[in-house]
C-alpha cells in the first residue's frame, strides 16, 4: 500500500514561543520600511490631498479580519504551510495549492528586495551620515557604491548566504537571534522619535549643514522649495488617499508570516493570536507614532520638497529617508549609530523569514507529493530542511538579480498578486465551518457571533477589504499596476495561473506512478 503522506512525520519541532512569533511577525510588517515608504511616496505630486493617518488606519481596517482569519486557522490547523493547508481543506486541493504557490513564487522574489533594501537605503544612508560625522567624504563615496547594481546584488548575496547558513544550522538559532536584532532596532525607533520631539526647531540649520558637503550650496533648505514647484494640496483628497494604501499596505498586510511556520510554534492558539492580530495593532501604532513625530519636525510641505528635488543637481544618489533625518539633528555618535544601524537592520527584516516561508512550503508540497520527496527531507540533527532551504536560497539570488538590474520592476508589484491568495484563503475561512464541521467544532477558535461562524463572518467581511486593497492598486500611479500599462498586471495574473498547471502536471505523474492525491487531502498533514 502506498502511503498518503511522503514521511509519518515532518521532522520539525515546536521551538518557537509567543513571543518569538510577536517579534517574527512585526519584523515581517516593518514598521521602519513601511514608514519610509510612506514619506518618500505619498508627498509627491501622484497623491495630491493624500492623508498618511487616514491611509495608515483605512488600510489597518481592511487588513485586520484577514489577519484575525489566519491566525484562527492556524489555531484550528497548526502545521506548516499556510493557506495551502487551510484552501486545500476547505475548499480544494488546487484551490490550496494555486494560493499558495502563488504566495510562494511572489516570496522567493522578496527574497532579493530586502537585500537591495540594506545596501540602499541602510548601508548607504549610514556612510552618508558617518561621512558627515568624521568630515571623511570617501565614507560617503563607499556608500554610493551600495545603491549601485553591483552593490546591491553582492551586498544582497551576501547576506541571503548568510541566512541559509542560519537556517542550517536550525530555527532556534534564528529566533535568538531575531530577539536581539528586534531589541537594536526597536531602540533606533525610540530614539528616532525622541529626535524629532526635542530636537525640532534646529531641522533647517542641522539640514542645510549637513547636505552642504554634498550640494556644494549653504541653504540646500529653500533651494528645494524654490523647485519643488506647487505645495501640496491642503484639502483632503479620499482618492489619492485610497491609492496611497499601497504604501502602508506594502508592510501592514503581511502580519500573517507566522502562517508558514505553524508547526514550529508551541501553544500555537495563544501564539498566533498573540503574533498576527496583535502584532498588526502594535505596528500600526508604531506607524503613526512615526508619522506624527516626523511631521512634527518638519511639516508635509518640506517633505514634498525634498522628495520633488532633482538627485543629479544637488549631487545625491538618493533621498534621505526619515531615519536620516534624524540622524541630520544630533552630533552623537552613539544616538547616530543607533538610529542608522537600528534602520538598517529593518530593511532587510523581510529576507530571512520569506526563506523561511518558502522552504516550508516547499517542504508541505513534497509531503504530500507535490514535489520532490527531498525537499520534505530534515536534517535529525538540526531539525532544518536543507535541501528546501539551499533550493530558496538560489531562486532568491536569481531573483535578487533580477530586481538589482532590472529597473523597470516596481517594489510593490508583486503585493497585487498575494493579495489573490488572501482572497482565497478568505473565501475558505467563510465554508470552513461548513465543510469541515468536526474539525472546526474540535478547533479552539469554534466562535460564534449569534448563529454565524466568527471565522465566516470574519471571511465575508475579509473579502471586502481585500477588494479595496486591489483597488487602490489599480489607483496608484506608483504601484507599476495598471490597465493603460497592463505587463506587470499580466505577470501577476500569469503567476496565479501557473500553479494550475504545475498542479495538472504532478496530479498526472502522481497517478501514473499510482499515488491517488485524493486520499492526502482528507487530512491535515502529519506534525
Amino acid at each position: 500500500m502506498v502511503s498518503t503522506f511522503s514521511r509519518k512525520a515532518t521532522g520539525l519541532v515546536r521551538q518557537a514561543k509567543a513571543s518569538d512569533v510577536f517579534i517574527y511577525n512585526v519584523n515581517f510588517i516593518n514598521i521602519a520600511i513601511g514608514v519610509a515608504f510612506m514619506f518618500l511616496f505619498l508627498p509627491t505630486d501622484a497623491y495630491p490631498g493624500a492623508n498618511m493617518y487616514l491611509a495608515t488606519l483605512l488600510c489597518f481596517v481592511a487588513v485586520l479580519p484577514c489577519s484575525l482569519i489566519y491566525a484562527m486557522f492556524a489555531s484550528a490547523m497548526p502545521r506548516s504551510g499556510g493557506e495551502y493547508v487551510y484552501v486545500s481543506r476547505s475548499l480544494s486541493p488546487v484551490w490550496g495549492f494555486v494560493a499558495n504557490w502563488n504566495y510562494t513564487i511572489w516570496s522567493f522574489l522578496y527574497i532579493g528586495v530586502p537585500a537591495a533594501f540594506l545596501g540602499k537605503y541602510g548601508i548607504s544612508a549610514l556612510c552618508r551620515s558617518l561621512s558627515v560625522y568624521f568630515h571623511a567624504p570617501v565614507l560617503a563615496t563607499i556608500g554610493n557604491w551600495f545603491t549601485t547594481p553591483t552593490g546591491v546584488f553582492l551586498t544582497g548575496g551576501l547576506l541571503i548566504l548568510v541566512y541559509v547558513v542560519v537556517f542550517s544550522i536550525g530555527t532556534n538559532t534564528y529566533m535568538t537571534l531575531q530577539r536581539w536584532l528586534f531589541i537594536v532596532a526597536s531602540a533606533g525607533l525610540v530614539v528616532i522619535c525622541l529626535i524629532f520631539l526635542l530636537r525640532a526647531n534646529s531641522l533647517v540649520t542641522a539640514f542645510n549643514s549637513y547636505l552642504a558637503p554634498f550640494t556644494g550650496l549653504s541653504d540646500t533648505y529653500h533651494y528645494l522649495f524654490r523647485n519643488a514647484g506647487s505645495s501640496p494640496s491642503p484639502s483632503l483628497n479620499w482618492l489619492s488617499t485610497i491609492a496611497g494604501m499601497t504604501w502602508p499596505f506594502s508592510v501592514l498586510g503581511f502580519s500573517i508570516a507566522s502562517a508558514y511556520i505553524g508547526g514550529e510554534i508551541k501553544g500555537a492558539n495563544r501564539a498566533q493570536m498573540l503574533g498576527m492580530p496583535g502584532s498588526l495593532i502594535y505596528s500600526t501604532v508604531w506607524i503613526l507614532l512615526l508619522v506624527w513625530a516626523a511631521l512634527h519636525a518638519a511639516a508635509l510641505p518640506f517633505w514634498h520638497a525634498l522628495d520633488s528635488a532633482d538627485l543629479a543637481a544637488l549631487h545625491l544618489s538618493f533621498i534621505p529617508t526619515f531615519a536620516e533625518i534624524a540622524t541630520m539633528l544630533t552630533h552623537n555618535l552613539f544616538l547616530i549609530l543607533l538610529m542608522g544601524v537600528g534602520f538598517a537592520l529593518w530593511t532587510f527584516a523581510w529576507l530571512p523569514i520569506y526563506i523561511l516561508t518558502t522552504t516550508r512550503n516547499l517542504m508541505a508540497w513534497a509531503l504530500d507529493g507535490l514535489a520532490p520527496a527531498r525537499l520534505a527531507e530534515v536534517s535529525e540533527r538540526t531539525h532544518a530542511p536543507i535541501w528546501s532551504i539551499g533550493l530558496s536560497g538560489l531562486l532568491g539570488l536569481a531573483l535578487l538579480a533580477v530586481y538589482a538590474y532590472d529597473p523597470s520592476f516596481a517594489t510593490i508589484a508583486g503585493f497585487f498578486g498575494q493579495v489573490f491568495t488572501f482572497l482565497l484563503t478568505s473565501i475558505a475561512a467563510i465554508v470552513f465551518p461548513l465543510r469541515q464541521r468536526e474539525m472546526f467544532e474540535a478547533s479552539p477558535v469554534n466562535w460564534r457571533l449569534g448563529r454565524l461562524p466568527l471565522l465566516s463572518v470574519l471571511g465575508g467581511i475579509s473579502v471586502a477589504g481585500l477588494l479595496l486593497i486591489e483597488w487602490a492598486f489599480l489607483l496608484d500611479p506608483n504601484s507599476g499596476i495598471s490597465f493603460a500599462q497592463p505587463t506587470m498586471l499580466l505577470i501577476n495574473i500569469a503567476v496565479f495561473l501557473s500553479g494550475f498547471l504545475y498542479y495538472a502536471a504532478m496530479r498526472w505523474l502522481r497517478a501514473r506512478q499510482g499515488i491517488d492525491l485524493d486520499l492526502v487531502f482528507q487530512e491535515i498533514p502529519p506534525e
